[in-house]
């Protein structure tokens, strides 16, 4: 094999499939897991609440039940409301989960815990493009975070960079 053949080759390798093949119609079950990195803004709503209003992105790992790993980039714009005097926080957003342009997943979430700790909710596949078409699914998940100071005293625009982990233990899907 000559280069350019060996680095087409690991090139597909790198954007196989983010959900592992189906058979049409057939529920599949799998686990995920992703490291994300955030970026948007921290904005005062009230004596002891911020509003975040950002997105999310990262690397989605899928494993199925073969043990088969998979891997796609996600990207979920999203918002996180957070009480700082109890540290309770609630969020919601969606996502596009990617392995080409023409394969695309789109999801919906929404989270509640406490703010630095954790963030647990439900995720909901709610369509897709090419071979996800028509995909419906869902999964309870959590979102962990490095962050877990909120400085409200730094005025009404405070940029924010986070950092954590979101896991789906047990996503079941469906693409007919």
């Amino acid at each position: 094999m000559n280069r350019t053949a060996i680095t087409m080759t690991l090139m597909a390798s790198l954007v196989a499939m983010v959900i592992p093949d189906a058979r049409a119609g057939e529920q599949q079950k799998v686990k995920a897991m992703s490291a994300w990195v955030g970026q948007g803004q921290m904005v005062p709503t009230g004596s002891s609440r911020l509003y975040f209003v950002g997105s999310f992105r990262g690397v989605i790992f899928v494993e199925n039940a073969e043990g088969d790993l998979h891997a796609g980039r996600m990207l979920c714009p999203g918002t996180m409301e957070v009480d700082i005097a109890s540290g309770a926080q609630r969020g919601e957003g969606r996502c596009v989960i990617t392995r080409t342009q023409a394969d695309q997943v789109f999801a919906r979430w929404t989270c509640s815990g406490i703010h630095g700790v954790e963030c647990r909710g439900v995720f909901e596949l709610t369509s897709g493009t090419g071979r996800f078409s028509g995909i419906q699914g869902r999964s309870d998940f959590r979102v962990r975070s490095g962050i877990g100071d909120v400085d409200a005293g730094r005025g009404p625009d405070l940029r924010e960079t986070a950092m954590g982990l979101a896991e789906w233990p047990s996503l079941t899907y469906t693409i007919p």
